[in-house]
C-alpha cells in the first residue's frame, strides 16, 4: 500500500512542477504565436515517469506498423488506470485521447486538455456525446491521433468487454484508420478497486491499422466486431 500513495504523490509534484508551468507557457504560446503541440513533450514525460513510480516495466511492439503523420485512432482493451499514461507515453505520434468527462473537475487536468488534443465525452449525455464525437473528428482530420478504450470501463479480470460506437464514428467521419492496441498485465500492476500496487512487466501490443473505407453508420458493428476480434484473442485474462 506504501507505493500506492507514492503514486499518489509523484502525481500531485509532475502536476504541481511540470503540469502548472507546462500548461501556463502552452496558453501563452499558443494565444501568441498559434503554437499547437508545446505540452506534449512534458506530458509525456510525466506520464513516464509516474508509470515508473508504480514500479511497471513497459514492453511495446508492432510500432513499425504505423506511418509517420498519419492520423490513426487508438482502440484499446482497458485494465487499469496505468493504461492511460502508458499509451499517452509509449503509442509514439503525438496522440490525443478521448476521456470520461468526469476528469473535467480537476482544474489542472480540465485546462491541460485542449493544450493536449484530448477530447472529454460525457456518454449518459446523447447530445453532448454526439459534440465530442464532432471535436474528436476535427483533431483527426487536422492530424491529430487519438486514443480510446471503447469498452467504457475497465476489467478487472482482463475479460475484454463489448465495445460502444463512438469513438469508431469519429474514425467513419474523419476518414482515419483504426489501430487495434492490445494492452496485458497492467491489472497485474494496480487492479480495479485496489490500493496495492504490485511492480511488475507490462505490454502495449500495436497491430496492424484497419481501414475505415467501405464502412459507414449502416455497417459500424462490423468494423467494430473487426477490431475486436483482432484485440480479444491476444489478451491474457485471469
Amino acid at each position: 500500500m506504501l507505493r500506492f500513495y507514492w503514486t499518489l504523490f509523484v502525481v500531485v509534484v509532475l502536476l504541481l512542477v511540470i503540469g502548472i508551468p507546462a500548461i501556463v507557457v502552452g496558453y501563452v504560446l499558443k494565444k501568441l504565436f498559434g503554437v499547437e503541440d508545446f505540452v506534449h513533450p512534458f506530458a509525456r514525460f510525466g506520464c513516464k515517469v509516474w508509470i515508473r513510480s508504480f514500479g511497471a516495466r513497459v514492453h511495446v511492439t508492432g510500432r513499425e506498423h504505423l506511418t509517420p503523420g498519419q492520423a490513426y485512432v487508438f482502440a484499446a482493451n482497458h485494465q487499469s488506470n496505468v493504461d492511460p499514461p502508458m499509451l499517452f507515453a509509449y503509442l509514439g505520434p503525438i496522440t490525443g485521447a478521448i476521456a470520461k468527462k468526469e476528469l473535467t473537475k480537476f482544474p489542472i487536468i480540465k485546462q491541460g486538455f485542449p493544450l493536449a488534443h484530448v477530447v472529454p465525452i460525457d456518454r449518459r449525455n446523447r447530445e453532448s456525446a454526439i459534440e465530442s464525437t464532432r471535436r474528436g473528428a476535427a483533431e483527426l482530420r487536422k492530424g491529430y491521433s487519438l486514443m480510446a478504450f471503447p469498452e467504457g470501463t475497465r476489467s478487472e479480470d482482463g475479460r475484454v468487454k463489448e465495445f460502444k460506437k463512438g469513438v469508431f464514428f469519429m474514425a467513419l467521419e474523419a476518414g482515419v484508420p483504426v489501430v487495434p492496441v492490445v494492452i496485458n498485465d497492467t491489472r497485474l500492476v494496480w487492479r480495479k478497486g485496489s490500493q496495492i500496487v504490485t511492480p511488475g512487466d507490462v505490454y502495449l501490443e500495436i497491430l496492424p491499422p484497419v481501414s475505415t473505407a467501405g464502412y459507414n453508420e449502416a455497417n459500424i458493428e462490423e468494423l467494430i466486431e473487426r477490431v475486436r476480434n483482432q484485440i480479444v484473442p491476444l489478451v491474457r485474462t485471469d
